[in-house]
Order: structure tokens, then C-alpha cells, then sequence
């Protein structure tokens, strides 16, 4: 099955790379400039004489990441007073006079686990973000993957996840949901200990011993995967509003049966949902990647010595880094967000190559944002209205339109159309994360990540001056930038 109408939303804006607030600021300072003209045109000319260059440094952008100079300018001062104040980094451990606490560091200290049952006899984890409110339950997944499967299936798979995709903007406690996917090569532990301890002990001894000797060897080649859904929940849309967190788990646990039935039905088995010790785990492996294998061994709630297992056991010892690298304890991570989805026409497995392991850990964290369906039509009309007045601007500016500008024109169009029967619309976005253990191996992944983005038709741009908040970013918590990484207390649920 192909697909090729994936595009970024301008809204209203009829010019190129401006949003509609830009827009709207110039044309609110012409209207304005008009005014004073008619009482005064050397009130009109003193205003234009000091509108324009405030302007130009305030509203215009340019560059890759589509920012204005003024926008730049703050970015590197407040960079630049974290690095000069220290407070960018972290320090924790048994022999530091400062507390450590149990919050995690940077933006990802807002988030608080939960411990509660699951409604089957068993306890699994929510994730409260103390900031914005939202309450995030994660479920682990095992897709059947497209390779081997008859086209019928793959149809029937695809449309199932349309649908569920569809349903969530009739979810408004829903706010948005993210697909991790982390791949890390293994170094065969994992292959020895299941073939291994396999072996029948009635087996002949000739059996026993080819296995022993082909294992070893063949042990590099394997790679641990995981691939989980995190439903982010918004108590405030909750009717009715709930009291405490207990309501709060159990209106989640409510509903999370049924998205597992429509993530079985698109094509990806639900193993179950994550415990909070499986969590912790994941986190450390995350943030010390030279302990993963240990710490990944089992999900016991107990670590070896039978201690219990905490929240402080997640976080890291300490973090530093720069513009470039984020580090911590024994990782060096690079971070990457989507410039581009994919243009033209593609097929379901485009971001295999991204999603494919390989020599180095990464992490690919797919974020989708539904539109409530009382509003989608009203962003479709949006659409529409300013890729009309994009092509009369081109037209009254005598500059040439270009073919890209016409099939976006077209994809909005097809888009409300799709709409209008039944389809949902939402936000997509991607926050990549490459780690390795050996800082001269750093390039190398780097590179890595680049070229297989290039195999799967998307751009990808460095988080260049943000990787500490990009690394939590893609941790897959509820840590959005498109949104504020805050919410006012009217706004957010706060217990």
C-alpha cells in the first residue's frame, strides 16, 4: 500500500515559512503605518523608518529551524547562562552533601510514578507529569511486522490503525500518544542464555557440543528490540473530573483495554503493560547504557541482592554535556528532531531503515497528536484558505509558483475530503536518540543515524544547544515541545 499526503500545517499564513501570528503582526504594523498617514506623513515615514528593522529582527525567520533573529538571540543567552551558572548540569551519589532526591534530572524531573492495579489482578505504572498534568501508561507491544505477511493482512492492518488513529480525536481526554521503538545490539547475550539453557540434557553429546562452539560465534549478530505504546492522558477532560490519583488510575485502566484491542487489531500484539519496575529498569539502562545488559535481565521488582527497587534507582549520577552531546554517567547521546516527513509517494515500510537495528543503541520515539473532532474540519478549512492565498500572493507578487506548492494546495484539499468521511487528522512528529559508551564511537553513530534517515525519505535536524531536554524528550514520558513543557494550574490537573 502506498501513501504520500503527509505535509506541515501553515494555517492561514500567505507567506512562505511565516506563521499566521507573523503574518498577522505585519500586516496589523501596515495597517497601522496606513493610518497614521493620513494625519501625518512624517509620522507615517518615522514609523516605518523604526517598524521596519524591528520587524525585520522580531517577526522574519530564516535558517533550518525557522526562528527569528531575536528568537536566536534568546535561545543562546539562556544557553549560555546555564552553562556559566551550572545549573544545566546534574550531580548525585553517596558522597555528595546535596540530597539527591527522587526527581529525575533537566525537563524529565517533573515526572512521578504511580503503582496500581490493573484491573486483572496485577499492578502496572502510570507516569504523572507534575508540570502539565498528564498521566502517561505505557503498553508493550510486539508488531507482527509487514515482511512475511499476505497483502490482505497488511491492508487489513493498515486500516485498523487509521481507524484507532481516528478514534482518539473523539478521545479528548487523550492528548496525544507516542510509538518508542529502541533497538540496541546485545552482543549475543541474549542469544547464548535462550539457546543454551534449551538444550536438552538427553540430547546427543555430539549435539550439545556444535551448539556450544556455533553459539559463541554467531552471538554478535542478534539485537534486543523494543517497541511500546504510550497513551498520554489529560485528567482534566476526564468527565467526570476526577478527585485524586486513584480516580485518576482508575478512569485510565478503564480504558486502556480497549485501545489494546484496536493496537491487536492493527497488527501489534500487546505483551503487556508496563510495571514500574520494568520502568526503573529501562530508565537506568537508558541513562548508564554500560549497565543495560544487567539491568535488563529480569523484571523483578528486586535487584540481585534482593534489595527494592526505587524511583532514584532510575536516574542518572550525574549528566553534563554540551551544544552537541548530552552526557551521562557512562552514555554520550546525540539527539535529533523531524525537519521533513517523508515527501511524494511511499510505502508502509519507509521508516524501516530508521527503525531497523544496527551497530549502535537508538531510540525512535513517533509522537502523534489528534485533533479533537469538533475541530479538525476548522484546521482542514485553515489549510485550505491559505494555500489559496499563498497562490493569489504569488500571483499579485509576479513570482513564479512552484510544483511543490501546488501538490501541497492539492494534499489539503484531499485532506478535508478525507475528513468529511470520517478520517481523523493529527499531528506527527520524531525525536531520534543515538547513545554509545565509547565517546570515540560517537561519529560513527552519528553518521549512522543520518544515512539510514536518508534511506527512509526524511530530514532530520540536530537538536543542536537542547540535548539534555531532547534525550528526555525522546524517553517517550509526555515531555512535548510543541506544546509548553508547563501548563497554568487552570489548565492542568493537579490532584
Amino acid at each position: 500500500m502506498s501513501f504520500g499526503r503527509l505535509r506541515q500545517a501553515r494555517g492561514r499564513s500567505f507567506i512562505s515559512r511565516w506563521t499566521g501570528r507573523q503574518t498577522g503582526i505585519v500586516i496589523a504594523s501596515l495597517v497601522l503605518i496606513l493610518a497614521v498617514l493620513q494625519f501625518s506623513w512624517i509620522g507615517a515615514l518615522v514609523l516605518s523608518l523604526v517598524s521596519v528593522p524591528v520587524l525585520a529582527v522580531t517577526v522574519v525567520p530564516f535558517g533550518k529551524s525557522n526562528r527569528t533573529l531575536t528568537d536566536r538571540g534568546i535561545w543562546h543567552l539562556r544557553g549560555w547562562r546555564a552553562r556559566t551558572s551550572g545549573s544545566d548540569e546534574y550531580a548525585a551519589g553517596p558522597l555528595t552533601t546535596i540530597d539527591r532526591g527522587d526527581n529525575l534530572p533537566g525537563v524529565a524531573g517533573a515526572l512521578m510514578p504511580l503503582d496500581i492495579e490493573n484491573g486483572r489482578g496485577g499492578r502496572q505504572n502510570l507516569i504523572w507529569n507534575r508540570r502539565t498534568g498528564l498521566v502517561s501508561a505505557r503498553l508493550r507491544v510486539s508488531p507482527v511486522g509487514l515482511a512475511l505477511a499476505d497483502e490482505a493482512d497488511q491492508n487489513t492492518w493498515i486500516a485498523s490503525y487509521g481507524a484507532m488513529l481516528a478514534d482518539f480525536g473523539y478521545k479528548r481526554f487523550i492528548d496525544h500518544v507516542s510509538f518508542d521503538i529502541e533497538s540496541s545490539p546485545t552482543g549475543g547475550v541474549n542469544q547464548r542464555d535462550y539457546t543454551l539453557d534449551r538444550i536438552s540434557p538427553t540430547a546427543p553429546q555430539v549435539c550439545k557440543e556444535i551448539l556450544h562452539e556455533l553459539v559463541p560465534k554467531r552471538g554478535a549478530t542478534t539485537a534486543d528490540v523494543s517497541t511500546c505504546v504510550t497513551v498520554h492522558f489529560d485528567p482534566a477532560q476526564f468527565t467526570p473530573a476526577p478527585t485524586d490519583l486513584s480516580e485518576v488510575g482508575t478512569q485510565v485502566v478503564r480504558w486502556l483495554p480497549g485501545i489494546e484491542s484496536a493496537l491487536a487489531a492493527s497488527g501489534a500484539a500487546v505483551l503487556g503493560r508496563a510495571t514500574t519496575s520494568w520502568v526503573i529498569r529501562r530508565l537506568r539502562a537508558q541513562y548508564d547504557p554500560a549497565v543495560r545488559g544487567e539491568v535488563l535481565s529480569n523484571d523483578s521488582p528486586h535487584d540481585a541482592d534482593g534489595e527494592l527497587l526505587t524511583w532514584r534507582d532510575a536516574g542518572p549520577i550525574r549528566t553534563g554535556g554540551d551544544d552537541h552531546v548530552y552526557r551521562t554517567d557512562s552514555g554520550h547521546h546525540v539527539s535529533w528532531v523531524l525537519e521533513a516527513p517523508p515527501q511524494g509517494v511511499f510505502t508502509a515500510s519507509v521508516l524501516l531503515p530508521l527503525l531497523a537495528p544496527g551497530p549502535f543503541y537508538r531510540r525512535v520515539s513517533m509522537v502523534y497528536r489528534p485533533y479533537p473532532a469538533s475541530e479538525a474540519a476548522e484546521v482542514l478549512e485553515n489549510e485550505v484558505t491559505g494555500g489559496t492565498l499563498r497562490a493569489l500572493w504569488a500571483r499579485k507578487t509576479h513570482v513564479d509558483e512552484t510544483q511543490r506548492e501546488r501538490d501541497d494546495r492539492a494534499k489539503a484539499r484531499a485532506d478535508t475530503r478525507d475528513e468529511s468521511m470520517g478520517s481523523g487528522v493529527g499531528r506527527f512528529t520524531l525525536y531520534i536518540t543515538t547513545t554509545v559508551t565509547n565517546p570515540e564511537l560517537l561519529d560513527a553513530a552519528v553518521a549512522d543515524v543520518e544515512e539510514r534517515a536518508g534511506s527512509s525519505k526524511i530530514r532530520l535536524r540536530r537538536a543542536r544547544g537542547s540535548q539534555a531536554a531532547m534525550f528526555a524528550v525522546s524517553l517517550g514520558w509526555g515531555i512535548d515541545p510543541t506544546q509548553a513543557l508547563g501548563r497554568p494550574a487552570s489548565d492542568r490537573w493537579d490532584g
